[in-house]
């Protein structure tokens, strides 16, 4: 309850009317704009810094590795982008319409 009323903000009555999943998902949101939005905007100007003096192209994992690179890997595999793919997929919206 100190986390949602004095660090969140969150009125007393809200936090009484929230579920447990719901207070994670905003403590989860508050966490990361807490937390990790400032260390990845320090990484990326990290990457800008180092890049000229780079013979090959940096990305931000290059510079430095957080934990929670691993878990986004993890979680969200992305597909492969191609232009068939993209083909593919505007056929499939033009047969809808």
């Amino acid at each position: 309850m100190g986390i949602a009323v004095g660090s969140i903000g969150m009125s007393l009555n809200d936090f009484c009317a929230c579920t447990p999943r719901e207070f994670h998902s905003i403590y989860r949101n508050w966490e990361r704009m807490r937390m990790r939005d400032p260390w990845e905007q320090t990484r990326f100007l990290a990457c800008c810094v180092l890049q000229p003096y780079s013979k090959k192209t940096l990305k931000v994992t290059d510079v430095c590795r957080f934990s929670w690179d691993a878990e986004r890997k993890a979680t969200a595999p992305a597909a492969e982008s191609t232009r068939e793919r993209f083909e593919m997929l505007k056929k499939r919206m033009e047969e809808k319409e």
